[in-house]
């Protein structure tokens, strides 16, 4: 049942107003709030037993699953928009380790049961306030994460999942979080492999893949990574039609963007053998329209356990992308086609963080020479 709670206010002038609030909880949670500022008690009261009228029957409706404003959008929790997202055919297939643990853990917050279309910046404060209180004590990067990757979910709201949410709260909520030091980037990554690792991990992959049991190429899809910078997401999600045999290129569907993924598709020339590399795969009968039909987990799982057994520290799977951009830095290749090719629409983030250009090795090969050499 909703709550009304009339406040009278003194100015400072002595101008007296008086404030209506109205809520609704469920299980001892806030769900759904309105506030309004009126000249009088019996306008404000006026005002709020008719808002507690319509959030109570909203409520009802949200819980029996009947409601549907007119625009045609679903009132859901934040909670259940989170589980919307990590359900959905194409959205959950880029949700990365990191990212599902994060949304994953976001469920067990009094943030999830906010209605989504009511989550507001001091929502989100007062959430990223009881993370930093916690005794697991976490860094104000850990808790970027929850503000980011909410925010990830809320983009896509109207657009894909059809639920009445937005993200308008974020610019907001970034600006309190920043100034309370609640919140902070972590420091870009500078590692890249050297020539003896990638030997050593390449040679260690291949083992793994001629198993018996094994059935991913681990080593097609590294010289895949290295030749073509594309992320381990899109490699696993290309099909056999995204390729233009022709002019050697393929197209990336729904490539990450910071504002919206959906339809963000980019072709890309696939540079050096990654063309006869692709066209040497065998068509998988249960998924025959993926040229690399394996989870991307199962790839850097397996490219984990093999760079622990070599004893080879700090590096990631994700290294390799910021390895292919730095190599066609090196070789000349103008950083706006770098972009075009990695689908970095910021180049001073391209240039800042994945194009890390050995200056030794620089100009010592010719552009053309590195099209046709692997890695070893």
């Amino acid at each position: 049942m909703a709550s009304v709670i009339i406040e009278k206010r003194v100015g400072k002038t002595g101008n007296i107003t008086h404030r209506a609030k109205v809520q609704q909880t469920h299980g001892g949670k806030v769900i759904d709030r309105l506030s309004k500022t009126f000249k009088t008690k019996t306008l404000a009261k006026t005002w709020a037993n008719k808002i507690k009228k319509e959030m109570e029957d909203k409520f009802e409706r949200v819980k029996a699953g009947i409601y549907r404003p007119e625009s045609e959008l679903d009132e859901v929790t934040v909670g259940e928009l989170i589980r919307k997202y990590q359900t959905h055919p194409r959205l959950s297939l880029d949700i990365g380790r990191t990212k599902g643990f994060v949304l994953r853990a976001l469920l067990n917050y009094e943030i999830s049961s906010i209605l989504a279309s009511n989550l507001r910046a001091s929502d989100v404060v007062k959430h990223c306030e009881e993370r930093f209180n916690e005794a697991t004590t976490p860094s104000p990067q850990t808790i970027y994460h929850d503000v980011t990757y909410l925010k990830s979910v809320m983009d896509v709201a109207k657009g894909v999942l059809k639920v009445n949410a937005d993200s308008k709260y974020h610019d907001e909520a970034i600006s309190s979080l920043k100034t309370l030091n609640l919140i902070g980037r972590s420091k870009s990554r500078s590692r890249r492999p050297t020539r003896e690792e990638l030997k050593l991990m390449e040679e260690h992959l291949i083992k793994r893949s001629e198993h018996k049991s094994a059935k991913i190429p681990y080593g097609d899809i590294l010289q895949i990574s290295l030749l073509t910078a594309m992320r381990i997401s899109e490699i696993t999600r290309i099909e056999w039609t995204d390729l233009d045999h022709k002019n050697k290129t393929v197209i990336i569907r729904d490539r990450k963007d910071p504002n919206d993924k959906i339809g963000n598709d980019w072709e890309i020339p696939l540079l050096g053998g990654s063309y006869e590399i692709i066209m040497k795969q065998k068509k998988d009968p249960e998924q025959p329209e993926l040229i690399f039909p394996y989870n991307p987990r199962s790839v850097t799982a397996g490219w984990q356990r093999v760079r622990k057994k070599l004893n080879i520290s700090n590096l990631r799977y994700h290294d390799l992308r910021r390895e292919a951009a730095s190599r066609l830095a090196e070789m000349g290749l103008p950083i706006n086609i770098i972009a075009r090719i990695t689908g970095h629409k910021n180049i001073n983030i391209l240039h800042n963080i994945y194009a890390q250009i050995d200056i030794k090795e620089f100009g010592k090969k010719g552009y053309a020479k590195y099209l046709k050499e692997d890695i070893s």
